[in-house]
């Protein structure tokens, strides 16, 4: 009898993207077949094109319709989508583009049945908890940035219906705050970190508020883990698992990179939105999948280096 387990296969969208790589490389470690979904021949596919057990497939989510021609396996086991136009900057505010991703998720969806898919996980972010509440509330003024929060909300519902119709197991993913080595964008952390090895004080609130960072091979894992082991229809915070003020995010950032410097820290008042943490439920993940983040913010070396959790 052969022993050897089978391989198992997965389509990832957005398989270029930063947090998409980091899971492509996970996935393959575990041995799958992945077929990695890029929107078209122009996308830098430098961080993936020399893997072994991927295929590059050139589909952008505008024509998802096409997908089943381009990929004839029929017994791919779990998708990953990943892939959101306008998921930062001033596209956050482009209400059609958001509007646009929705209608893309669920044609994605409806393709997925047509190929036999039976399980799938959707990237959805902590900025939808951050404003799910406050939507439902009488004389709001939402800002038109929440338009990324409300396309990522509906979304969300949108899938779980489709997905039940189509008898898809959903899983989705509030993802937490992530940074990494290699991470291109302008994030917070990579703003601090510019700032301050160039020797410039940021202007920054009082940054009271919780928050939680992590690292972007702990947010592949914890989709990994939901992907398989999460339950049908349900929706999972996937971050370190231990929100902090953010100041002292900050300031391990400074103590790090320029200890002379001074923080910022204070310099503005803050009008802006919190995540409500006492609301979400860090722990179900862990409940239902064991997963258990590796890297906690103070073992990081910003050269790339990092440590792993003990014990």
């Amino acid at each position: 009898m052969n022993d050897r387990i089978a391989q198992k296969t997965a389509i990832v969208t957005g398989a270029n993207g930063f947090v998409g790589h980091h899971l492509v490389r996970l996935l393959l470690k575990y041995e799958y077949k992945i077929y990695a979904i890029i929107r078209n021949e122009k996308e830098d596919i430098s961080n993936i094109c020399a893997l072994e057990n991927v295929e590059i497939i050139y589909c952008d989510m505008e024509e998802v319709n096409h997908l089943p021609e381009k990929i004839k396996d029929r017994n791919i086991e779990y998708v990953y989508h990943l892939a959101w136009a306008g998921s930062s900057g001033d596209q956050r505010m482009n209400y059609e583009l958001q509007l646009k991703n929705a209608l893309w998720t669920c044609r994605l969806i409806e393709v997925l049945s047509l190929m036999n898919v039976k399980r799938m996980i959707v990237s959805g972010s902590v900025t939808q908890l951050m404003y799910r509440d406050y939507l439902t509330e009488d004389n709001i003024k939402p800002e038109m940035v929440t338009c990324y929060a409300i396309g990522k909300i509906s979304t969300e519902y949108l899938c779980k219906c489709l997905c039940t119709k189509y008898n898809i197991d959903l899983c989705w993913a509030y993802i937490s705050n992530f940074y990494g080595a290699d991470d291109p964008t302008n994030n917070f952390i990579n703003f601090l970190v510019k700032n301050y090895k160039s020797g410039i004080v940021p202007t920054l609130t009082p940054a009271d508020q919780l928050a939680d960072f992590a690292y972007v091979t702990d947010i592949a894992k914890g989709l990994m883990y939901a992907c398989e082991k999460g339950k049908s229809n349900t929706s999972y915070y996937i971050g370190y698992g231990n929100p902090r003020p953010l100041k002292e995010f900050i300031r391990a950032v400074r103590d790090i990179v320029n200890p002379q410097i001074e923080s910022g820290i204070g310099k503005k008042n803050f009008n802006g939105m919190n995540v409500d943490f006492s609301k979400i439920d860090v722990e179900k993940l862990a409940r239902d999948t064991g997963y258990r983040a590796d890297i906690s913010f103070e073992e990081i070396y910003f050269k790339g280096k990092v440590k792993k959790r003990k014990g």
